[in-house]
């Protein structure tokens, strides 16, 4: 398969990683807006990108046929979108443009910033973010 064809399908060495974060609080009154503002200045120094996710109240979808957002943010969002989920918790996926894999300096930061006692995060394995291209 040629070079070109591989970037456009995400396989081989254009194969791109990222986590998937389940961020739960304690109940507390606190938006997808508020959790994502202390994520700010990770997801500057880091360049990550946060696709799919919400709470239920708040829900950040990825465009209708983008082309640059993993498929694996459109999963993340069915599931926010399906009234079972619940609202005191939040799934968002997290991945570097151009780059395989998120550091793991990020996801340390990640974890240091949501480790108060009235959050309980969760950060997925690495996985693959485009698995319909595989």
């Amino acid at each position: 398969m040629k070079k070109r064809i591989r970037k456009k399908l995400h396989v081989g060495e254009f194969k791109q990683y990222g986590n998937v974060i389940i961020l739960k609080t304690q109940g507390e009154e606190e938006t997808a807006a508020t959790i994502l503002e202390k994520l700010e200045p990770i997801i500057e120094k880091f360049s990550l990108n946060v696709a799919g996710g919400g709470t239920g109240r708040l829900l950040i979808p990825p465009k209708k046929g983008n082309k640059t957002i993993p498929d694996l943010a459109g999963t993340v969002v069915s599931i926010v979108v399906d009234e079972s989920y619940p609202s005191d918790q939040m799934m968002f996926c997290i991945y570097v443009k151009r780059t395989s894999e998120v550091p793991q300096a990020a996801l340390d930061a990640i974890k240091e910033t949501y480790a108060d006692e009235k959050y309980n995060i969760q950060i997925g394995r690495s996985v693959n973010l485009w698995p319909m291209h595989s």
